[in-house]
């Protein structure tokens, strides 16, 4: 993105990765096309830096997975999204519309009573 820093879509990384998952299982490669695909292109990761994310999010239960056969012979690693997982979602989604609302504020757009 040409207007969003490494670092700020990099922290916001594990909330697309929970987006995705809630919309169903998937492999690493897939959330990173999905990613790129949702974005019309703005966020697009190079698929081996999602799996230390993935990882990651896998130790402290906000996902889990499990190996298939995928299209081809060889077996893919899915992962979905756990309950834990969902909450957590959900808590971003609330920190995000917060954080809007603050900036709209800031910026003039509304006032105070709304929050």
């Amino acid at each position: 993105m040409k207007n969003v820093t490494k670092q700020l879509v990099g922290a916001a990384a594990p909330k697309f990765i929970l987006t995705i998952l809630a919309l169903g299982d998937s492999y690493g490669l897939e959330i990173v096309q999905r990613v790129k695909e949702l974005t019309n292109g703005e966020i697009n990761w190079q698929a081996a830096s999602i799996y230390p994310v993935l990882k990651k999010m896998e130790a402290v239960g906000l996902i889990c997975s499990d190996w298939r056969m995928g299209e081809t012979v060889r077996p893919r690693k899915y992962y979905r999204i756990t309950e834990e997982g969902k909450a957590e979602l959900q808590n971003q989604k609330n920190e995000w519309d917060a954080m809007n609302k603050i900036f709209t504020i800031l910026l003039g757009g509304q006032n105070t009573s709304s929050l």
